[in-house]
């Protein structure tokens, strides 16, 4: 990401997506990217809220926002309320590759939070478009 933004750090490219999201604040894709780039670089409770952010402007906008927002409250002690998140990313249709990456990761999470086979099977979604796939 800092590439894009000509710099040299995480940091810097941070603070221009930053700037980014201060001109138009209520667009859910470039909090979403502002979330990304947060989470990449382990700032997990500031990630977080850039995701709620976005959901709260256009919830239900991405399966991978959902994602995202879900392995923040786990990894900031929310357990319960990630698994909520993860269930939702799992019902909502994949409208990409990166949706559907985010469907797939937020199943592996759920796994890993304890929950069973048969309780994700009656939430999710099956895109036939990636029925094959395994990213």
């Amino acid at each position: 990401m800092a590439r894009v933004y000509g710099t040299k750090s995480v940091e810097e490219a941070l603070v221009h997506l930053r700037r980014v999201s201060d001109v138009n604040p209520n667009d859910p894709f470039t909090l979403h990217a502002v979330g990304l780039q947060m989470h990449a670089v382990r700032y997990f409770s500031e990630a977080q809220k850039y995701f709620q952010k976005a959901e709260d402007i256009k919830a239900g906008f991405s399966a991978s926002n959902l994602y995202y927002l879900g392995d923040c409250l786990r990894k900031n002690g929310r357990v319960d309320d990630s698994i909520v998140c993860l269930k939702k990313a799992l019902s909502l249709p994949a409208r990409n590759k990166v949706d559907h990456k985010g469907k797939v990761a937020a199943r592996r999470l759920l796994l890993v939070c304890g929950v069973s086979e048969a309780e994700i099977a009656a939430v999710e979604k099956i895109d036939a478009k990636y029925a094959s796939n395994k990213y």
